[in-house]
């Protein structure tokens, strides 16, 4: 099973403390080793409050010296999506302030965005936003959002092109192929703790339920989206009738 579904990200994640820190230390040039030393699984710390918050879960999020990472795999873009993370992180701020009586000791945010899609028109590998004025002085570095793509990534694979390896963890999280994922990762410390947990975690009758579960979950989704879509350009079509009658 590929590990671009919430729940098998979420195990790797979870399972796998070298890749983990590997990546991250990558993404934002934090020693791999601090990662590694001072790692704290913090997801339950920062759960919904109301059933208006449903759609501001994470899918990963924990803490490592100074700081609370928080990684958000987005298999699809939409309209509100890039809004919907920033909710989430700023809940994780708001959090942290309530929690802290000096605002010179709040931890640092980071936000990781893996996207399967290529929203940004930007040829660089590592997105890095914060908050900065016109002339691109920072405001502060408190809170840092990342963003990676997938398909570019997936394409440059597809064209026999060499990867290095952030870019190869990245990659393994998409590939179905026990072939390609053992191939990829041979000989790599990181890509191979992934893939031996991979293998795990798709033999697991548990996890095939979640699976599956995400799987009709996203449909369902889908189906909504496209019948509120439908709904209102049927409107606007009747809409527009009326007015030209």
């Amino acid at each position: 099973m590929p590990a671009i579904s919430d729940p098998i990200f979420k195990a790797i994640i979870n399972r796998c403390p070298k890749y983990r820190a590997d990546l991250v230390s990558r993404i934002t040039g934090i020693p791999k080793e601090v990662i590694l030393n001072t790692y704290v699984e913090k997801n339950s710390e920062y759960v919904i409050d109301n059933a208006l918050e449903r759609k501001k879960t994470s899918d990963v999020v924990f803490g490592i010296i100074n700081s609370i990472v928080n990684i958000e795999l987005n298999g699809g873009y939409y309209d509100g999506l890039i809004e919907r993370n920033i909710a989430y992180r700023d809940k994780i701020q708001i959090d942290l302030v309530t929690k802290n009586q000096d605002y010179k000791k709040i931890p640092k945010v980071i936000q990781i965005n893996i996207n399967r899609f290529g929203h940004f028109k930007s040829k660089e590998e590592i997105l890095e936003f914060k908050s900065r004025d016109k002339l691109g002085i920072v405001e502060t570095d408190k809170f840092i959002n990342y963003h990676l793509n997938l398909k570019r990534i997936e394409r440059k694979y597809e064209s026999g092109l060499t990867l290095n390896k952030l870019e190869k963890e990245l990659l393994i999280l998409t590939l179905k192929s026990v072939e390609e994922i053992n191939k990829l990762s041979e000989g790599d410390e990181e890509l191979m703790e992934v893939a031996r947990n991979l293998k795990d975690i798709t033999y697991d009758i548990n996890t095939v339920g979640l699976y599956y579960e995400d799987e009709e979950r996203k449909r369902v989704e889908n189906t909504k989206i496209r019948y509120h879509e439908e709904l209102a350009l049927k409107k606007e079509l009747e809409q527009g009738k009326l007015e030209t009658a």
